[in-house]
């Protein structure tokens, strides 16, 4: 579903990414680990084309991706779930999960409409439907941008540590949702540090540091024996 190849990217003169080669299968579920300034929110965002690279190629479903074609392919392909929500506080919860539907893929507003009930209904927060952004609690508005995601069908979702901007009672709600997510046929790539998550969901782990992919293996490699030192210093601090 989704390949990199020495890709590179740079921000000026900084060097974030240092020649990413990686394949994601359809229906896969992985997951994306390591320290803060790794270059983990940059590798999605180069996945789904919200950053060009500097070099190298991706591919979603066998489609290269250029500068002409990423925003196409990002709205045929992916949704993508932020750590700040990006919910439109001027709109309800129901015009924020219609409005790309009905924008970009041209759904009449009564299909999308019944779409995004069916996934308010999915996260818990049918009743919220009406109300503004802004009445919600963190990880409501979380699983309202999680249902938003889902109501553009799309076979690809993307994660950028969802949980990282929950008051700590507010992480579990949400990923109660997408552990229920990782039971469909949908590919999903998240970057989180809730190691909880990983175990329980990925069919493998990617651990990142200074811009490149040190290790990856299934969850029980990682968290029994992994081989890289690096690897290992980094969990045995996160997992204390």
């Amino acid at each position: 579903m989704i390949e990199l190849k020495n890709v590179h990217k740079k921000f000026g003169h900084l060097e974030v990414l240092k020649g990413i080669d990686l394949t994601v299968t359809k229906g896969e579920k992985l997951v994306i680990i390591g320290p803060s300034g790794s270059g983990k929110s940059t590798l999605i965002r180069c996945m789904n084309g919200l950053e060009e690279v500097t070099s190298g190629e991706v591919y979603i479903d066998g489609k290269k991706m250029t500068h002409k074609t990423r925003a196409a392919l990002n709205r045929q392909y992916s949704s993508m779930v932020f750590q700040q929500f990006n919910l439109y506080p001027h709109l309800t919860v129901l015009e924020n999960l219609t409005l790309a539907p009905i924008k970009l893929k041209k759904v009449k507003k009564e299909e999308a409409d019944a779409l995004a009930m069916e996934n308010l209904q999915r996260v818990g927060l049918v009743q919220k439907a009406h109300v503004y952004p802004t009445t919600l609690s963190g990880g409501q508005q979380q699983r309202i941008a999680i249902a938003r995601s889902l109501t553009m069908k799309n076979p690809v979702i993307y994660f950028d540590e969802p949980t990282s901007a929950l008051d700590p009672e507010m992480v579990q709600e949400v990923l109660d949702i997408m552990i229920g997510l990782s039971h469909d046929d949908v590919t999903m790539v998240v970057v989180t540090h809730e190691m909880g998550f990983a175990r329980e969901v990925a069919d493998r782990v990617v651990f990142c540091d200074e811009g490149r992919i040190l290790e990856e293996g299934t969850p029980e490699h990682f968290f029994v024996n992994p081989e890289n030192e690096r690897t290992r210093a980094f969990l045995s601090k996160i997992l204390r």
